[in-house]
């Protein structure tokens, strides 16, 4: 019995050596699956060119792409993931609470009810898109621009927007309180309604509202477009802003800041001024270059902090 008292006393320290490496191992592994779970971040990208135009299922270099595609370079040890989706299935997803946030979101009073924000862009406002032998059938003020309220008023031209898609504030409430019934209308196409040019040229409808910088990818691509012409919307003179946002719950208001501070410096403004500038018309870039640069000049610091209330 007393020669055998040593080797218990020896095996002893080996007994807890062995549980210690199980534990840590334990430990390690429960930290590895907590790291995997917690360094995800997903993406919400607009099926919508040039504000995203995909490679292999990853943004390229269209505007919100290239906003992205800073942020990431500047985000390491996580898992990017990207969903593509249309304007209802991105508000629904965001409503909803989920862990996302979308790279090409209009700022509007009533999205800022669901979600926190971080300025990106100022985008002209959009400007109406119809058929040249439509033209004298548009209200237009003095100074040439489309009287919006009027034209949905009228109801003798067809209209086509998107459904959950922003036009600015100014649009989204002419659109809101058009009498019923109108000639506009609305779909859920589920690509921002590219189509619509098309339609539009065709004769399926008469009109639509939307973006130079979209217009004029679209018009380069497709030669039947040569038949549209764009028509500046009187009273939505000034640019509307857009960016990222993230829902309005504890983890979009830490995502919303992380993503706010990577983007408030200089490197990060004038990397979003040239995201932008990047698909601009050229006329458009002169109309609006005091607005771009005043945005810049802002931009490259962080927001303040009662914009993440």
């Amino acid at each position: 019995m007393p020669a055998s008292a040593p080797q218990a006393s020896a095996s002893l320290p080996l007994h807890r050596r062995a549980l210690s490496v199980a534990l840590a191992v334990a430990a390690l592994l429960s930290a590895c699956r907590a790291a995997q779970a917690g360094d995800v971040m997903t993406w919400v990208m607009p099926d919508f060119a040039p504000a995203s135009i995909p490679v292999n299922g990853k943004p390229g270099q269209g505007v919100a792409d290239q906003a992205v595609n800073f942020i990431l370079a500047r985000w390491p040890h996580t898992e990017h993931r990207f969903i593509y989706a249309n304007a209802r299935r991105t508000w629904e997803m965001l409503g909803r609470g989920e862990q996302v946030c979308f790279a090409a979101a209009l700022r509007t009073p009533d999205r800022e009810r669901i979600a926190y924000f971080s300025d990106a862009n100022r985008l002209p406002p959009p400007s109406l898109v119809v058929r040249s032998d439509t033209l004298p059938a548009i209200p237009l003020n003095s100074a040439g621009e489309a009287n919006l309220t009027a034209l949905l008023a009228q109801g003798a031209l067809r209209g086509l927007v998107v459904d959950k898609r922003s036009y600015g504030e100014f649009a989204d409430q002419a659109i809101a309180q058009r009498p019923a019934p109108s000639g506009l209308h609305t779909t859920a196409a589920g690509n921002y309604g590219k189509n619509i040019f098309k339609m539009i040229a065709a004769g399926r409808t008469d009109y639509t509202l939307d973006y130079d910088f979209a217009f004029a990818y679209e018009r380069a691509r497709a030669p039947e477009l040569a038949t549209l012409a764009t028509v500046p919307v009187a009273g939505s003179g000034a640019p509307v802003t857009a960016g990222f946002a993230c829902p309005r719950t504890p983890w979009g208001r830490a995502a919303i800041i992380r993503i706010d501070r990577l983007l408030g410096t200089r490197e990060g403004a004038a990397a979003l001024v040239r995201a932008q500038s990047s698909w601009q018309t050229e006329s458009s870039r002169q109309r609006y270059a005091a607005d771009t640069a005043e945005f810049a000049r802002r931009r490259a610091r962080p927001s303040p902090a009662s914009d993440f209330d």
